[in-house]
């Protein structure tokens, strides 16, 4: 009777990404050295909205106001499916769940229409009677979105403010936040 030796299969190797790619490592098998490259590093793509966030979060976190001073957080994060990008308790107990945009990003036009879905999505979940909502947006991006806002009919976007309620518009940028109504941040940009 005749046996046959098969080649034990080898399961792949991976190389620390600090190892130069393209490495031969040999299996101690009889088949030739295989090739081997490092897993692909993880990629860390830049968010602005996450970046704007972060900064608005670390001036709460520290700001003097007990209605926007953190007392507990619950969500922190752009990319949130089932809350707010940031929801929070302040110490003066004001529930706040506010929705982020930046016109620092490729599709910055599209920001301006997420802005209203969002807002619209936020009001439909339950157990959210008590909270507050707001949008946040950098500071330097006033004029973008007052401008972008304009195209609407002005009675509009404001009955649009009523039926969320829009309690303010946060703006902030390295030197702390602001806020304004959002009213205010329709008229803002002024035509020539």
């Amino acid at each position: 009777m005749e046996t046959t030796n098969k080649p034990n299969t080898a399961e792949p190797i991976y190389i620390p990404a600090k190892a130069p790619l393209n490495l031969v490592q040999k299996c101690d098998t009889h088949l030739d050295p295989i090739a081997v490259s490092a897993p692909p590093p993880e990629v860390t793509r830049r968010t602005p909205e996450q970046d704007l966030i972060d900064q608005f979060i670390g001036h709460l976190n520290v700001h003097e106001n007990d209605d926007l001073k953190i007392s507990e957080i619950y969500n922190q994060n752009c990319k949130s499916k089932t809350r707010a990008d940031v929801e929070f308790r302040s110490v003066s107990n004001i529930h706040w769940a506010i929705e982020a945009k930046s016109n620092d990003s490729r599709d910055k036009h599209n920001t301006v229409h997420k802005i209203f879905g969002e807002l619209l999505k936020e009001t439909g979940r339950t157990g959210r009677l008590d909270f507050r909502h707001a949008i946040l947006i950098p500071l330097d991006a006033i004029n973008f979105y007052s401008r972008a806002f304009q195209s609407i009919k002005r009675e509009k976007y404001l009955a649009f403010g009523e039926l969320i309620p829009i309690e303010t518009v946060f703006t902030s940028s390295p030197g702390g936040i602001t806020q304004l109504s959002w009213e205010a941040l329709y008229d803002s940009f002024k035509r020539n």
